[in-house]
């Protein structure tokens, strides 16, 4: 977004000297104090300042731009029977792909900005109260009259889910158009990781802009459903997150052996990604790249009670987390791996536990223990 001369100067002014009083910094620029007062106000909407203070917003942020929901999940006890009731153990989150990929970049101390739609009502309240201490908040926009997403969904006693319901309408509500009030942070970012609650033309728009201002870009897939936001063409995408049963409703295959499973990634390949990740559960994680050929990583464990949920949103931020330090590719996927695993331990799904130093000790423990194979 383009600057004019006096707001150019009144930036120069705040980064001379970020205490200056507003007077000064009107007759500086040449202009009265209520002129100076309305231009500083649109330096804020425009994000080139954080509010009254003055601050410069110069840093460079990860934009996590998609789903922020609220989650219900209704495990059962016993061995379902359909057209009765059964008893659960139920549990209420703070979910959404986006969201829950920024919480685990934020517990990891880097710069975050989430980029959603919500409502203004109490579920909107849950999910500020869960995310402020981990992300930017300031690119959420609340819509009157509009629900904020929810999502339910049944576990059976194997772990399987057998009903999910979504009230996400609202996410339609992420256009490009709605995308454009931030175009100046966008520049700024380091990396954009989009889910597929957004709308097919505003990841097509996202693709392009990340190649224009050369942005890495993450694409995540959050269900069967809206896998009709997927562009057709995916080159400029640097990493593809999905699941291996939308993988096989998408390209109409099974996906359930390791050699389907390479298959599967061959065509996502042939669709342009640099990276393509396609998680099978709890159990493994394939891999391929334009560059590397395929590899099929597996989860070992004693431990069966494992659980699906929030394994894609940890391991994509401990991949795009570790690649930001310089980390090779094998060491950012052993990671990324290291932090799903440690999430399928957890039945939050984001764990409480990750931290910088956590995660460390895990992965070098992960390395002694050889958790993963290939």
């Amino acid at each position: 977004m383009s600057l004019n001369e006096k707001e150019k100067l009144i930036l120069e002014s705040i980064r001379d000297n970020p205490f200056i009083p507003q007077q000064e910094l009107a007759d500086t620029i040449g202009l009265s104090r209520s002129a100076t007062a309305n231009l500083i106000s649109g330096l804020v909407k425009k994000d080139y300042l954080l509010g009254k203070a003055y601050v410069l917003n110069e840093e460079e942020p990860i934009i996590c731009i998609g789903g922020a929901n609220i989650d219900r999940r209704y495990l059962v006890k016993d061995k379902m029977i359909q057209g009765t009731s059964h008893n659960v153990q139920s549990r209420t989150n703070v979910g959404g792909v986006a969201r829950n990929v920024a919480e685990n970049l934020g517990r990891l101390e880097e710069k975050v900005m989430l980029f959603s739609v919500t409502g203004n009502d109490t579920e909107w309240k849950m999910i500020e109260n869960q995310s402020e201490h981990f992300m930017n908040l300031k690119a959420v926009d609340r819509i009157e009259g509009c629900p904020t997403g929810t999502f339910m969904e049944v576990i059976d006693m194997n772990g399987e889910m057998v009903l999910g319901l979504a009230e996400v309408d609202i996410f339609d509500k992420m256009t490009p158009e709605w995308l454009s009030k931030h175009l100046s942070v966008l520049k700024r970012s380091k990396y954009i990781i989009a889910d597929l609650n957004c709308p097919k033309d505003t990841i097509e728009f996202l693709n392009s802009f990340a190649i224009k201002y050369n942005i890495p870009i993450a694409l995540m897939t959050v269900s069967v459903q809206r896998l009709n936001n997927l562009p057709d063409y995916l080159g400029g995408i640097k990493v593809l997150v999905t699941k291996h049963n939308e993988t096989a409703a998408y390209f109409d295959m099974e996906v359930e052996t390791d050699e389907d499973l390479k298959d599967a990634v061959k065509k996502w390949l042939d669709k342009g990604p640099e990276h393509v990740f396609i998680s099978k559960g709890n159990a493994k994680i394939a891999y391929g790249s334009q560059d590397d050929g395929v590899h099929i990583f597996n989860y070992s464990s004693e431990q069966d009670d494992r659980y699906n949920w929030g394994m894609n949103e940890a391991f994509c931020a401990g991949l795009v987390y570790s690649r930001l330090q310089d980390k090779s590719i094998p060491d950012s996927i052993t990671v990324g791996l290291t932090n799903a695993f440690q999430t399928s331990q957890s039945i939050y799904v984001v764990r409480p536990n990750l931290s910088k130093n956590q995660l460390q000790n895990e992965y070098n423990a992960c390395l002694v223990d050889k958790t993963f194979y290939d």
